[in-house]
């Protein structure tokens, strides 16, 4: 029985080699595989020669079958329960192997195993699909995940964690490449080229005649051994604590003052002793960021460059300290007049104190500014970098300084020229030092040749025996611009630093008619409106005398301008309101804060006391028919880059109607043609002039202020007393009993404007025209009283209550006239009933004078004004 099994298990392995053994192992392919550990062999192991598979009994092989197929169910159901995976190698040769494992199931397995098979390898080639197709993804998207793998809808484009990070390193890149750029193209200039760049020149208008310069630099330079360490010390407390650990410039500094910067505070700079070397002589006073990151550049350059020692003793030599003074040597002479290396510990630090701000800071402009400065100077040496003990900082005293010194750039006449450049453009906003040190070049006004010439006029009054006590301003403007073209406001600014031009207020006499005069026309008066001109007359208790007590009659408007007629402007004045005459005159440009000027009777003869340069403003209206031009100095600035700084703008206003304006000139000529200048007629050889004089009470004053369609200049003199507190009477000089506005004020308002007219177009003055609304038929109550053609003196002299005007003291050795103090309000009467004249024409050259004798050599031209005696 053994062997007959024996032999049938043989024979029967034998015969079903073709079904039965093959099945058994197609089944063991086709089904899933147990999982095998890691790094099983799955290579079949080689069949033993000769070896024989040992027989099953019957039904083994069915048996074996069986066996397999919950075996292989096992292995699918483990297999359907992995997941596929999606992405990378390992993911897609398993797939490609499951693909192919099931690829031969199907085609060796019957029919239900085949399906299985194949449902089986979906996922897997699905698996491999995605593997493939990730494979197939850009370099740049792989490496920066984007679109981002994995996500979808808006997730899927939302910028990568490795995207930003790319981004931010490129950045830090790109600022690197930039800062090695700059840093590599950034060159240090050499310090004497800036040096000589930072001074200011001031230009005529011809804009390369030199003028003068702010600031001729006043530099010595002196060895690092001879700078004391007591100025050393306070500087490094002061400006930067930390000049000897950093590099040039202060990260600590500089995050500090960006956070300030973006908070909206003053913007700051962060600057280090290095930085301000380097801004204020290399580059230039500079905020906005760019320029900022140069100069650090340049700093760690500098840095690099030099000793720690040799950058602060080079920033001690340049640096300015104000008064005109740059580096410690110069400063230590214009503050303590002593070398630098004699000073003192509190001198030091005071030297030190005024860097930030040398004009604000200066103890002789702000004494209490410069203690609270210097105070902080010697706290943060105790403080900051123990440079002086709290023992030591309680011992000192604030020290002394010597009288700021004038500078020799102000000198002669053109310094009154200088200083008023300097006070426009600090009045537009710019700082004196920014002025004094930043390289501008200044474009004024002002014709050389036209200054010359009026310099030339007042110095040829020696000649004439003029006084030294005597003061002269002169003034002249372009009508049709403002334009300042010459000035006159004395001999030498260093020894007389008034202005008599622009700040010397002396009382107006006579030139205050004509704002009555355009007040008058503005009411509707005409020239031919007529007055009462004798002399002396009652308004209420308010006695008026002409100038030696001329009686001229019934005049008409246009004489008694001609005749300077005292009664009848004060006759005028009343009846249409003294209010009158003080607002046309503020609306032609004078000032309302004018000393003197007020709404009184006897404002008309005037007792304000304007300046030169304030009246010639204001006759430069009626000159350009009734426009007013702001007058100015300055046409432009520009820094050295070339670039503009600064340039006027003009600010025309139409103020005055032109039809009044042109009678008032017609008006005005009268006195050059007829009146008490008219040896001009001669000196201007026929051209036309329009003007008035003016002499104020016991000769106090004289003034000449006239025009012709292209210039004004206005002319005024004075004398003030010994000691400065008052006025004197002018003393006459040049053969002339005395001095009234139809002496010598006339005499060098010609020769100025006949050589400066010289050459120039003869240009006449519109005819009278008739106003708009001018008055048909209207008389003045001084119609009604017989005219008086005899001149008559007054039964007693009475003493004016009217004081002369007294003189303010200037910051120089000589004083200007001060505000005068005006006469007594008298009390206005109401105006006379008026009479209904027939209607006349008016004059086209403003009327000749009807009458009124006037004694041999004497002018028709009244120094005092209203006189008043009790009612």
């Amino acid at each position: 029985m053994s062997e007959s099994r024996g032999s049938g298990r043989r024979s029967s392995s034998a015969g079903g080699s073709g079904s039965g053994p093959r099945r058994a192992a197609g089944a063991r392919r086709t089904g899933k595989r147990a999982a095998e550990p890691k790094g099983t062999s799955r290579t079949p192991a080689p069949k033993t020669p000769g070896a024989t598979p040992p027989a099953a009994p019957g039904g083994a092989a069915g048996a074996g079958a069986g066996a397999a197929k919950p075996a292989a169910a096992s292995g699918a159901a483990r297999s359907r329960s992995a997941k596929p995976l999606a992405s990378g190698a390992a993911a897609s040769g398993a797939g490609a192997q499951k693909a192919a494992a099931a690829t031969s199931a199907a085609s060796a397995s019957p029919k239900g195993r085949a399906g299985k098979a194949t449902r089986a390898a979906k996922p897997a080639a699905a698996g491999a699909a995605g593997a493939s197709a990730a494979a197939k993804r850009p370099a740049a998207a792989s490496l920066l995940n984007y679109p981002r793998a994995g996500k979808k809808g808006f997730w899927r484009w939302l910028p990568s964690w490795r995207m930003l990070a790319g981004a931010f390193a490129l950045m830090i890149l790109a600022g690197m490449a930039g800062f090695a750029w700059l840093y590599a193209s950034t060159a240090v200039p050499e310090a004497d080229q800036v040096a000589t760049a930072q001074t200011s020149r001031v230009m005529f208008a011809d804009g390369t005649t030199e003028m003068g310069q702010f600031s001729q630099v006043n530099r010595t330079i002196i060895p690092n051994d001879e700078i004391p360490e007591t100025v050393k010390e306070a500087v490094i407390a002061s400006e930067d604590s930390t000049f000897y650990e950093n590099r040039g410039i202060s990260p600590r500094g500089i995050i500090r003052a960006m956070w300030n910067n973006l908070r909206g505070g003053a913007r700051q700079g962060g600057s280090t002793i290095t930085q301000q070397y380097v801004e204020r002589y290399y580059t230039g006073t500079t905020t906005d960021y760019v320029g900022k990151v140069r100069e650090m550049i340049m700093a760690l350059k500098i840095d690099q460059e030099l000793s720690k020692d040799e950058i602060l003793s080079r920033y001690l030599n340049t640096i300015y300290f104000g008064r005109g003074a740059y580096g410690v040597q110069a400063a230590s002479q214009a503050y303590f007049g002593k070398d630098a290396k004699d000073l003192t510990e509190a001198e030091a630090a005071l030297l030190v104190a005024v860097i930030p701000a040398p004009s604000a800071y200066d103890p002789a402009v702000d004494p209490e500014t410069a203690t609270a400065k210097w105070d902080r100077v010697i706290t943060r040496e105790v403080n900051e970098t123990g440079a002086l003990t709290a023992a030591e900082a309680d011992a000192l005293a604030f020290p002394e300084t010597v009288p700021a010194a004038q500078k020799n750039f102000l000198q002669g006449t053109n310094g009154y020229l200088m200083t008023m450049v300097k006070k426009e453009l600090i009045a537009q906003g710019y700082t004196e030092d920014e002025i004094n040190t930043g390289g501008f070049t200044i474009i004024s006004t002002i014709d050389a040749r036209t200054q010359d010439i009026t310099v030339k006029t007042i110095d040829g009054l020696a000649a004439e025996g003029r006084p030294e006590a005597n003061r002269i301003g002169t003034a002249t403007i372009d009508p049709s611009t403002g334009a300042i073209r010459a000035v006159y406001g004395g001999p030498d600014y260093v020894t007389q630093s008034y202005n008599d031009a622009v700040e010397a207020r002396m009382q107006a006499g006579s030139i205050f008619k004509t704002f009555a005069l355009v007040g008058a026309l503005e009411e509707g008066y005409g020239l031919n409106s007529r007055w009462g001109g004798d002399s002396p007359e009652q308004f209420q208790g308010w006695t008026v005398k002409n100038f030696n007590d001329t009686s001229y009659g019934t005049v008409t408007l246009a004489e008694a301008t001609t005749d300077s007629v005292n009664t009848a402007y004060a006759e005028l004045n009343i009846e249409m309101g003294p209010e009158k005459t003080r607002d046309t005159a503020i609306k032609l440009g004078l000032p309302d804060n004018t000393p003197g000027l007020d709404a009184m009777a006897n404002n008309v003869l005037g007792s304000a006391s304007p300046t030169v340069m304030e009246m010639a403003e204001v006759y430069a209206t009626i000159a350009a028919k009734g426009v007013h031009h702001e007058s100015y100095i300055v046409q432009s600035m520009t820094a050295p880059d070339g670039a503009v700084e600064y340039e006027h703008q003009d600010s025309a206003q139409q103020v005055l109607d032109e039809k009044v304006a042109i009678n008032a000139t017609v008006a005005l000529q009268g006195p050059p043609t007829e009146g008490s200048a008219r040896s001009l007629v001669r000196v201007m050889d026929g051209r036309e002039v329009a003007g008035k004089t003016g002499t104020s009470e016991q000769f106090r004053s004289a003034w000449f202020v006239g025009f012709t369609p292209q210039l004004v200049t206005a002319v005024g003199m004075f004398q003030p007393t010994a000691d400065g507190t008052g006025e004197d009477p002018l003393t006459p000089f040049g053969g002339v009993p005395y001095m009234t506005g139809g002496q010598w004020p006339t005499r060098i308002w010609g020769q100025i404007m006949s050589q400066t007219l010289e050459g120039q177009e003869q240009i006449d003055f519109p005819a009278a025209v008739r106003l708009d609304k001018q008055k048909s038929g209207t008389r003045s109550s001084a119609t009604t009283r017989a005219p008086s053609r005899t001149t008559r003196a007054p039964a007693t002299t009475q003493a004016p209550t009217t004081q002369a005007p007294t003189t303010q003291a200037p910051p120089a050795t000589t004083e200007a006239p001060a505000e005068p103090a005006p006469a007594p309000a008298p009390v206005e009467p109401a105006p006379a009933e008026t009479q209904a004249p027939a209607e006349t024409q008016a004059p086209a050259e403003g009327g000749a004078s009807t009458g009124g004798q006037q004694s041999p050599g004497q002018p028709a031209e009244q120094p005092t004004p209203a006189q008043t005696t009790s009612p």
